[in-house]
């Protein structure tokens, strides 16, 4: 049995999966979910894995989760369930806001570009979506973190997805590196209003795994 195994998470898994997100802040540190603390993330993913249009894929060791990939099949769909459960997802922020009142106007901003009409863009909005690839730091295996989003694109492709768009912040150097090295095409450059660049990318599956 090999010692890391891959599974699709529960929404029983929605603390571990949060503890795990909540951790990557050590090593990237902005933007709004890097701000709101665990209530928040936990939450939300309660929500996301109740969600039947979520894949999320988890490597798991001795019992215990180590990383994770998640995407959603319907980005569009997904926008509509942040809205829906807009209450939800603001009382599993309170806490951070208490401590940080001013997250408030970034956590509306963020809750507005969700609309289809927004001037406002964080993200691609339509189509099959790559959301967040984590791996607990205290676990270091690249090779098992790169099998792992390796997964959860060939469920994407066994579903009948032939693409996938997803985003990454020029911040994010080794990362952006990363996914070109691997043929991602770019798409856009997005100015955010906090001032980070932010690429839009997508890759090919079909052409990635058809033979």
């Amino acid at each position: 049995m090999k010692e890391i195994r891959y599974r699709l998470a529960k929404r029983s898994d929605a603390r571990r999966i949060a503890d795990i997100h909540y951790g990557i802040r050590t090593q990237y540190d902005a933007g709004i979910f890097a701000r709101l603390g665990r209530s928040f993330l936990r939450q939300y993913y309660r929500i996301m894995l109740n969600d039947p249009w979520e894949v999320v894929v988890c490597a798991e060791k001795e019992g215990r989760i180590i990383g994770f990939s998640s995407y959603t099949l319907d980005a569009e769909h997904q926008m509509a369930t942040y809205r829906r459960h807009r209450l939800a997802l603001a009382l599993g922020a309170l806490p951070s806001l208490l401590r940080k009142p001013s997250l408030a106007g970034h956590l509306l901003q963020r809750y507005r570009s969700t609309a289809a009409e927004s001037d406002v863009r964080f993200v691609t909005a339509r189509g099959t979506r790559g959301e967040y690839w984590a791996w607990d730091a205290r676990y270091k295996d690249p090779i098992a973190a790169v099998e792992l989003d390796e997964i959860a694109h060939r469920i994407l492709y066994a579903l009948g997805y032939d693409e996938v768009f997803f985003e990454v912040d020029t911040l994010n150097k080794s990362i952006l590196k990363y996914h070109k090295l691997n043929k991602a095409r770019e798409l856009e450059r997005l100015t955010l209003p906090d001032g980070r660049e932010r690429v839009l990318m997508k890759y090919n599956l079909k052409e990635r795994y058809e033979r």
